[in-house]
């Protein structure tokens, strides 16, 4: 796939729009659709999205994603989609809704299809939307498809915005039902205090990327995934405050049975099971004890799941 920040001429294709965020199992509906109905015309494919949450600009306090923008090109990488548009919303803002599809998307994809959710807006102050979409598709020659609403449990909405809360609240089961997978986190590893590994339990350190939304701290069963490899981990993710001040979180990896040095490397670290919630155990001793216990239920899943 290829990634693009700016516009440019890329005519006779299928293009999705929408900011993706997550890419929840509404979403990968759009993208799958939207690969289905290229390939039938065997024509390419293109998700038309932004740089930054557009809702930031209608919203007093800024939106946090659920994923990085690496992660939403992995996955529509790996959905089919030959083209990612990551272009700059501050360019495209004030364009009405009519400008926005004449002078950008006609004008410069000419595109065959388009594919969008049914509550999908663009243009100045959300001017344009589906309906007008479909009003537009004789006039400039595309079709225009509608992805209807998606339920979870046949009653709850699948949003971006009920993901978030999910994510807030912990609801991982829930969070892996709407988004299709389970929940996640990428970064670089990065040097810690090498406390947990005088302890025994060595760790890939990580920091939260600042622009995601973030689970509740405590302490988790998971995987960390890196190259090809997928390992089962304990995952600690908190401020750590039987040790420190509690003022600087951290996100602590404890792959099982592996001893390389992941330093500076990129992994991701995948949430499946809640253990306990943080605590303080007020000394290092007892800490330890409480490790000893976390570990010993850790074996046991990670045996099972290996």
């Amino acid at each position: 796939m290829e990634v693009f920040q700016e516009i440019n001429e890329n005519k006779n294709i299928a293009i999705a729009l929408g900011y993706f965020d997550g890419i929840h199992i509404g979403h990968k509906k759009i993208i799958t659709t939207l690969v289905q109905q290229a390939r039938l015309k065997k024509i390419k494919t293109a998700v038309v999205t932004f740089d930054k949450n557009p809702a930031d600009y209608f919203n007093e306090e800024p939106t946090l994603n659920i994923q990085t923008f690496k992660d939403r090109q992995l996955i529509l990488n790996s959905l089919g989609v030959d083209y990612l548009y990551e272009l700059n919303f501050e360019k495209y803002k004030d364009l009405s809704a009519t400008e926005y599809l004449r002078d950008v998307l006609v004008k410069n994809f000419e595109p065959k299809i388009i594919v969008v959710g049914y509550n999908h807006t663009f243009g100045k102050e959300k001017s344009g939307n589906v309906q007008l979409l479909k009003e537009y598709a004789t006039n400039y020659n595309y079709k225009c498809i509608v992805i209807p609403e998606q339920k979870y449990k046949n009653k709850e909405e699948v949003s971006s915005t009920q993901i978030r809360k999910r994510i807030q609240y912990g609801h991982l089961n829930a969070i892996r039902a709407l988004l299709g997978r389970y929940f996640s986190v990428r970064n670089s590893v990065i040097k810690g205090d090498k406390i947990a590994r005088t302890l025994g339990y060595p760790t890939a350190n990580l920091i939260w990327p600042n622009s995601t939304v973030k689970l509740p701290y405590g302490v988790y069963f998971g995987y960390a995934q890196f190259d090809a490899r997928m390992i089962p981990a304990l995952i600690s993710w908190g401020t750590k405050p039987t040790l420190t001040d509690g003022n600087n979180e951290v996100l602590e990896a404890h792959l099982y049975e592996f001893n390389e040095n992941l330093y500076g490397r990129i992994i991701k670290v995948i949430f499946v099971k809640k253990l306990r919630d943080q605590e303080n155990f007020g000394n290092i001793r007892v800490l330890a004890t409480q490790l000893q216990k976390d570990y010993s239920a850790f074996q046991k899943w990670a045996r099972i799941v290996k």
